[in-house]
């Protein structure tokens, strides 16, 4: 099928297509109505020529033949000769045809239809014009109405056209707008329920070692005897050392939630990143006397940036080491293919029971395994920079046969 186009704009195409018909239509109209004269106007002078013949014949009998050839086969010469004759009774040009009454009518009915077509062609181009603004112009009410209903927070509205136009597509891309604002206005609202639920747990995390601290400097106000004072200076260092951690990763979590952090992409060889970690952790691998078993080739390696990465595979790890008894065992493995490096960090403690392992990635989540003084915040800040890093991080684990945590950092094509 064979479109026209006159422009770009759909909707000027078929206003300038319409036009094009309707002229089309009216020199048609014209043309039949000049076709459809053509034999009223031979049948008057054939009349007329009949009326003249018929008075010379009744006269003239025997010229009956030259006349009818005369007339037939116009001779300049004589046509001179005839108008000669008609101007000494002051007959010139064609006032002669002014005097035949049919000749008249005919004239008036031509001059009558020419001048209706023009005034039905206006009429019609008006009535075009006139709805093409209407329509027009009620889309943009239309638009209107929906931007009002938009700023109003009614984001359900659907909008979308199939049709081909401007204002087709403007509408589409409107109703695209609007879904990205509804899809903004529900994670914002997420967002504040996550945040009000985040706040009440934090305060909950802080109010018990603030308490403790309280209680402990009450104790010491009544000076205790040296070793008492010592004990509660002791609990006193370590419930601020847990203050500290705490305020310390919820930091590390809201810059990671606000963008602010820019993760590194450099080489990172994960021999040296398992290194690093196990160096942070030595002490309390050391207190429970786990065996570390390292497996993967020494040239592995993978693009993102150490020092997070190390704050990832720690938090991993100790919570490995928390739920893994004494004498127990840690496995670290990595290896890579062409997709992905992949670290897999295994214990074989008390597991994860399968109802909490949905949930083990939540924010302050603590399943029924958990020790007294975690928080639940270690694992999700380590989800939570793997994936900040492009990479993910999954579990799997069975009640009493330990955890496996997998991580993959993903190549870049």
């Amino acid at each position: 099928m064979i479109r026209i186009k006159f422009s770009r704009n759909p909707e000027a195409n078929r206003l300038s297509i319409s036009l094009l018909i309707l002229f089309t239509g009216f020199v048609t109209a014209a043309l039949l109505i000049s076709l459809a004269g053509r034999p009223y106007l031979k049948q008057i002078l054939v009349n007329n020529n009949a009326a003249l013949i018929g008075a010379v014949i009744e006269k003239y009998p025997q010229a009956e033949e030259n006349i009818v050839k005369a007339i037939k086969m116009a001779d300049e010469d004589k046509a001179a000769k005839g108008r000669t004759i008609l101007s000494k009774y002051g007959i010139h040009g064609n006032e002669a045809l002014e005097d035949i009454p049919s000749l008249q009518r005919y004239f008036y009915l031509n001059l009558t239809a020419y001048l209706a077509l023009p005034a039905i062609f206006c009429t019609l181009l008006a009535w075009l014009l006139l709805r093409f603004i209407k329509v027009h112009y009620g889309q943009i009410q239309e638009l209107t109405h929906y931007a009002g209903r938009i700023s109003a927070g009614d984001y359900h509205l659907d909008l979308r056209d199939n049709k081909e136009g401007a204002i087709s597509i403007l509408k589409n891309e409107i109703y695209k707008i609007t879904t990205t604002l509804r899809e903004q206005a529900a994670a914002l609202e997420s967002d504040k329920l996550m945040l009000a639920d985040s706040m009440a747990d934090i305060s909950h995390q802080l109010k018990t070692p603030l308490t403790s601290l309280l209680v402990l400097n009450d104790l010491l106000a009544d000076n205790p005897a040296e070793p008492d004072r010592a004990k509660f200076l002791d609990r006193m260092r370590s419930q601020l050392n847990r203050i500290e951690w705490l305020v310390t990763s919820l930091l590390k979590l809201s810059k990671l939630d606000a963008g602010a952090v820019v993760m590194k992409q450099e080489r990172v060889p994960v021999p040296a990143l398992v290194e690093k970690t196990l160096e942070s952790l030595g002490i309390p691998i050391e207190i429970k006397e786990l065996q570390v078993h390292i497996e993967g080739d020494a040239h592995i390696e993978f693009k993102g940036d150490l020092d997070w990465s190390n704050e990832a595979l720690i938090n991993i790890l100790k919570n490995c080491v928390e739920h893994t008894p004494k004498g127990g065992r840690l496995g670290i493995c990595y290896n890579e293919n062409p997709l992905y490096t992949k670290i897999r960090i295994s214990d074989n403690g008390i597991g994860i029971a399968p109802e909490d392992l949905p949930h083990i990635f939540n924010r302050f989540y603590k399943g029924k395994n958990a020790v007294p003084d975690q928080v639940g915040i270690g694992l999700a800040m380590a989800r939570a920079i793997v994936e900040k890093q492009g990479g993910d991080l999954t579990v799997k684990s069975r009640p009493g046969q330990g955890s496996e945590f997998i991580i993959k950092f993903y190549k870049q094509a």
